[in-house]
């Protein structure tokens, strides 16, 4: 059963999700059409997707994204100036999204449907990545295609590439961290309490969070979540209000024990140890672009160049700050809501998914 969590966890799992689980926000606003369909996990679960058709002639693979923790697909379609979906697919390519399981319009857990709660970190690459790649394989006929994930979807990414990796052409991991403990120490010790506290049996209502947490954002000027979570040199203020005002989908307690053990221990593993997903990375040989925000006091840089420094294959990466010639540091929200993404972000990551289509990723 969903429930409130208590003041501890509740301001550990706030800070988590402001590492980019951003959803949509209230009032309408105008956007491009796109399709809604429906896929079923082998595990039994409904999963929601969207397909955005590409404008104009189509031009390369078919893109997979993949959002971060409990934010459906949403932040990845928040309206048409800032959509990396909408984005892409005005540069020629087919996007679909996924919404993980107890976000966006996929199912929550209900014991009484044979959906039991307290699943952790792998179902989510075991499961929902691996139906919904089969699904963009299927509906499109091609047998490789690109992803592009963000946050904790960089980490489902991750897994799924060193356990198994069939259908993946490239990809981006745009602020993914794979050593957590390299995290700020506020994020360590919060992580403390959370792994305390919170059971993986229980199912946490982020929509609690989002309502406790929504009136201190829109009206306090630099409050420490906005300090976070963002840059406002990257992101207008009144475009961060846009998220705090939303509804947060639902947290398996499963999965945030799984990070909360990640902060902990520095380990990026299985919940039950065996598969090393760090390890397993040095098998990956398709190409991937690694991206890491200078000013993210969520997934740092030495958090995220731990998995760059990690994969075997081919591989390329970016720093997204002023030392690498850009007029401000990013912060975790950024790289998908910034003004500038779109040239300084989303091109780069579209260049990169071109010239791998070519053999020229590195």
């Amino acid at each position: 059963m969903s429930r409130p969590l208590p003041l501890a966890p509740v301001l550990l799992l706030s800070i988590l999700l402001a590492t980019g689980c951003s959803t949509m926000a209230a009032g309408a606003r105008s956007t491009p059409s796109f399709e809604s369909l429906r896929i079923q996990t082998e595990d039994g679960w409904n999963l929601s997707m969207r397909h955005v058709p590409a404008v104009g002639p189509v031009r390369g693979r078919p893109i997979l994204l993949v959002p971060g923790l409990a934010s459906g697909d949403v932040s990845l379609l928040l309206d048409e100036e800032h959509s990396l979906a909408y984005w892409l697919a005005a540069h020629g390519r087919e996007v679909w999204t996924v919404a993980l399981r107890g976000t966006g319009e996929s199912d929550r857990a209900d014991v009484a449907m044979g959906r039991a709660p307290g699943y952790g970190f792998d179902t989510l690459w075991r499961e929902d990545f691996r139906a919904a790649l089969s699904t963009v394989r299927q509906r499109t006929g091609v047998d490789q295609v690109d992803v592009v994930a963000y946050s904790l979807g960089a980490l489902v990414l991750y897994a799924y590439l060193a356990e198994d990796g069939d259908g993946v052409a490239a990809a981006v991991a745009m602020a993914g961290p794979t050593r957590l403990d390299r995290s700020e120490a506020w994020l360590v010790g919060l992580a403390r309490v959370g792994d305390r506290f919170v059971s993986r049996d229980e199912t946490l209502d982020m929509g609690f969070i989002s309502s406790v947490t929504a009136p201190v954002q829109a009206h306090l000027r630099g409050n420490p979540v906005e300090r976070i979570a963002l840059n406002t040199r990257n992101t207008p203020r009144e475009r961060w209000k846009l998220f705090a005002r939303s509804v947060f989908g639902e947290l398996s307690g499963g999965v945030a024990k799984d990070l909360c053990r990640m902060i902990l221990t520095g380990r990026f593993t299985s919940s039950d140890g065996r598969r090393d997903y760090r390890a397993g990375l040095s098998r990956v040989r398709v190409p991937v672009m690694v991206m890491a925000g200078e000013g993210d006091l969520v997934a740092t840089v030495g958090a995220v160049r731990d998995g760059y420094l990690a994969l075997g294959g081919p591989k390329a990466w970016r720093l997204l700050g002023t030392r690498a010639g850009l007029a401000a540091d990013y912060g975790h929200v950024d790289v998908v809501i910034g003004d500038r993404a779109p040239y300084e972000v989303w091109a780069p990551l579209l260049q990169f998914l071109d010239r791998s289509a070519s053999g020229r990723a590195e």
